[in-house]
């Protein structure tokens, strides 16, 4: 499952502790919207909320994809029936509708090293590919991380581990990661977006 990189507004919290429907209540008069990210040794659960509404949630399985959960109350009796750990994202306004609504991916297989090939002639062959995807990148001697996100080859923003909100579009964070990535090292995985079948 991909995860925002922004450090979370709650964490660790103890799903036994917890009665789901009242705390996103909560969540949704305190942050507004946001995600929920519960995670057990066989399971994960992802829900995007926003003020008014529970927008959308996927599973996880050990060893499987990543499905759309078409009711939440299929979220709410795996919640219940298991022991999770949950964390809890801010997403802000421009972000919630992504992240909620992101097309199935498939992961590859292979990594790539910041050795092998630097950040900016990767994106620049991702841009040629006309690539619709995200790139993870992890900092190899820093905990530090983002993700950037893809469409016909153009960056459309990144979610990185010293931002806020989900989204950012701006230069500054995408430039703070290329440096990060120069001075320490990094490693690159993929994911792709599937196109969704027409019929």
């Amino acid at each position: 499952m991909l995860i925002p990189r922004e450090q979370p507004y709650f964490q660790g919290l103890n799903s036994y502790y917890l009665h789901l429907e009242k705390f996103i209540e909560h969540l949704q008069g305190e942050i507004g919207s946001g995600a929920i990210y519960c995670v057990s040794p066989s399971l994960e659960l992802m829900t995007f909320f926003n003020e008014d509404e529970i927008i959308s949630s996927m599973n996880k399985k050990k060893g499987g994809d990543v499905t759309p959960v078409i009711s939440f109350e299929i979220v709410r009796s795996c919640f219940y029936s298991g022991n999770f750990t949950v964390n809890v994202f801010y997403l802000d306004q421009n972000a919630i509708f992504y992240w909620a609504q992101m097309p199935p991916f498939q992961r590859a297989k292979a990594t790539l090293r910041s050795t092998e090939i630097p950040l900016p002639d990767l994106i620049f062959r991702l841009r040629m590919k006309q690539f619709s995807g995200f790139i993870e990148v992890q900092l190899t001697k820093k905990p530090e991380s983002g993700v950037l996100f893809f469409h016909e080859g153009d960056r459309i923003g990144g979610s990185y581990s010293w931002g806020k909100g989900g989204m950012s579009t701006t230069d500054e964070d995408y430039n703070a990661l290329l440096s990060r990535v120069q001075s320490n090292d990094g490693i690159f995985t993929f994911g792709s977006f599937q196109e969704k079948d027409s019929a």
